[in-house]
């Protein structure tokens, strides 16, 4: 059978900070298109950190099938410059029409007016944090996971109606680093979710 053919927005995250960092999400961002192009699919990559126009943005969003937020984590989430990004840019006409609540009762269907219920998106994210911080009961997240950590993210796609794909994390990127076996597991994660 046939591949269909995705088109894909990825928003590259990388920011600086103090003058320096960025590198090790923009290579990732690089590397997801490399692959996801090798496999037949179409892909733009905006840098969340560059300059970008709101208008542009919102016609990306429209064009694409699935996004891929890939991103470091500052103070636990991604940089302000992605918050910014979803301020502006997520609040647009075409993007959000309503936030899904009845009018006989206004306490029911929260969340639930989101219009692109026919694409999907996924995290990729680069911590110092250790992987055990996110899965041990009692260490640093509590046991959440990535997903729970990261759960105004998902929230802000899901408002919009969405679909979550599975998560990536690379750990320990600074203090234990194992660059090489993150990438290749990061490739296959790509080809099990793209496939």
């Amino acid at each position: 059978s046939v591949m269909s053919k995705k088109k894909v927005l990825i928003l590259d995250c990388g920011c600086q900070i103090f003058g320096r960092g960025g590198n090790l999400n923009h290579y990732y961002s690089d590397l997801a298109m490399k692959e996801l192009q090798k496999m037949g699919h179409e892909v733009q990559i905006t840098l969340v950190g560059g300059s970008w126009e709101i208008s542009e943005e919102v016609e990306k969003i429209q064009w694409a099938d699935s996004i891929i937020v890939q991103t470091p984590a500052w103070w636990m989430s991604p940089p302000w410059q992605f918050k910014k990004y979803q301020d502006e840019v997520f609040i647009q006409p075409g993007i959000v029409k309503n936030d899904g609540r009845h009018h006989a009762d206004p306490s029911i269907g929260y969340g639930t007016g989101g219009i692109f219920t026919d694409k999907k998106y996924m995290l990729s994210s680069t911590w110092n944090a250790p992987k055990a911080a996110f899965e041990r009961k009692d260490d640093f997240f509590g046991g959440v996971g990535i997903d729970g950590v990261l759960l105004p993210v998902h929230k802000a796609f899901q408002f919009l109606g969405m679909k979550p794909m599975p998560s990536f994390m690379a750990n320990d990127v600074d203090k234990n680093p194992t660059f090489e076996e993150d990438r290749q597991r990061f490739k296959e994660h790509l080809k099990k979710v793209f496939a």
